[in-house]
């Protein structure tokens, strides 16, 4: 009788685990991972660049290059693009910097 009495204690405990744990995690909190691409206007040729600024648990950059609008011409300003992955409804703030500047002359915010 103890032994049956255990095992039924027992699967009650681990069903109200499971349960519990399933009742812990809504349909709205499950995580999905997106990607998000960002293109800038840039000039590199004035000491101006773009600086981004993210949970690296949460985000990743996976590329950035930048395309000058007219590559013949010395100084050309062009596309900055930076291509993230991560978490759905991650932050992702670029600022627009000068080498040695503290403060940036331009700050956006992106949710991926």
């Amino acid at each position: 009788m103890k032994i049956k009495l255990a095992g039924i204690f027992t699967a009650f405990i681990c069903l109200a685990m499971v349960t519990g744990a399933f009742a812990a995690t809504p349909d709205n909190a499950i995580i999905k991972h997106t990607t998000k691409t960002i293109k800038l206007e840039s000039n590199p040729s004035t000491g101006y660049h773009w600086v981004a600024t993210y949970n690296k648990a949460l985000v990743k950059l996976v590329n950035q290059k930048y395309e000058a609008y007219n590559p013949k011409l010395l100084g050309s300003p062009g596309i900055d693009t930076f291509i993230f992955t991560g978490y759905k409804g991650s932050k992702v703030v670029m600022k627009y910097v000068r080498t040695g500047d503290v403060n940036p002359l331009k700050i956006i915010t992106f949710t991926l």
